[in-house]
């Protein structure tokens, strides 16, 4: 379609910053690039990008026009995906963001949305980093609350609950736990999302206890600090869903549970467009609908009282 070839190469050298990274990610000559944003630019009568010697930037024009070419561009994939599928069937690929952990315990519910839509692909990108979805080109993003983004449009899922777990045979090593600061005797497993650590958080005395830990491992990974936790070396402060079957089998002991507030809130997060693709209208239906089973997988089919509430809204 036409122009639609100069949109994808104005989109890459937005996100690239470089014609000459654009052209190698494209596989095509720097010229071709050169000239397509040319081409692009005389039909819009505007300039897209700002251009020195040593830099490349967007124009205050060009940040605007960005989302709506990046929609075209989106629309007409679609358009050419639904030539070869029935046009009520949605087609084409969903980026989406999310920690490895949650993408660990919701995989049932993908896996039955792709049993689903069989002419909808994934893509999981499982970094813990929060990212900003329009240069990662990522349609969707699993995240926990406190929401910084407020551009974003979020809907609240499920609260991810917590549990305080070690053990048995480091909990018979261990003195009697009274109050939350007789923690920071024991030997401790920290987590920490892209350098920030995670804190545990108590509810004491009808008053919120931030402790301080030192620790014996810090990880950026949940899964490996439950694989830790198991083989005894300290206590972690992990998501329910996660300890709860090693908690029902025995090999674990839930601490401090009546000192445990509640969990953290899960958003679906994605940028506010007014065209959503189908693939992604059907997406955010099918998860509404699921936020009960959302709760259960979360939180080791404990469910949260706060789901209820947000039914059919």
């Amino acid at each position: 379609m036409k122009y639609s070839s100069e949109l994808i190469a104005f989109i890459e050298v937005a996100r690239l910053g470089s014609f000459a990274e654009a052209a190698r990610s494209l596989n095509l000559p720097t010229t071709t690039i050169s000239r397509k944003m040319q081409l692009l630019e005389t039909e819009l009568g505007v300039r897209l990008f700002n251009r020195t010697t040593r830099s490349l930037s967007l124009s205050e024009v060009g940040e605007r026009l960005l989302p709506r070419a990046k929609l075209v561009v989106d629309t007409v994939r679609e358009l050419k995906d639904e030539a070869t599928f029935h046009k009520a069937n949605p087609v084409g690929t969903l980026h989406i963001s999310a920690p490895a952990t949650v993408f660990s315990l919701l995989a049932p519910l993908f896996s039955a949305f792709l049993g689903k839509y069989s002419s909808i692909k994934l893509e999981f990108d499982s970094s813990s980093r929060t990212k900003d979805l329009t240069a990662e080109r990522a349609d969707f993003a699993l995240r926990l609350g406190p929401l910084n983004d407020s551009s974003l449009i979020a809907i609240p899922l499920s609260r991810l609950h917590y549990s305080l777990v070690a053990h048995e045979q480091l909990v018979a090593k261990q003195s009697r736990i009274e109050k939350p600061e007789d923690l920071l005797k024991w030997p401790c497993i920290l987590n920490h999302n892209d350098g920030l650590m995670l804190p545990w958080r108590f509810t004491f005395r009808g008053e919120s206890v931030d402790l301080s830990m030192d620790h014996c491992l810090l990880s950026d990974d949940l899964l490996v600090s439950l694989q830790m936790v198991i083989q005894g070396t300290g206590a972690a402060y992990l998501p329910t869903g996660l300890v709860q079957p090693y908690i029902d089998e025995g090999k674990l002991i839930s601490l401090c549970e009546e000192w445990i507030p509640k969990g953290r809130e899960l958003y679906l997060v994605y940028t506010d467009k007014q065209h959503l693709p189908s693939k992604s209208k059907e997406f955010i239906h099918f998860i509404k609908s699921k936020r009960e089973e959302i709760s259960m997988l979360l939180n080791a089919n404990k469910q949260d009282e706060s789901v209820e509430l947000r039914e059919g809204h």
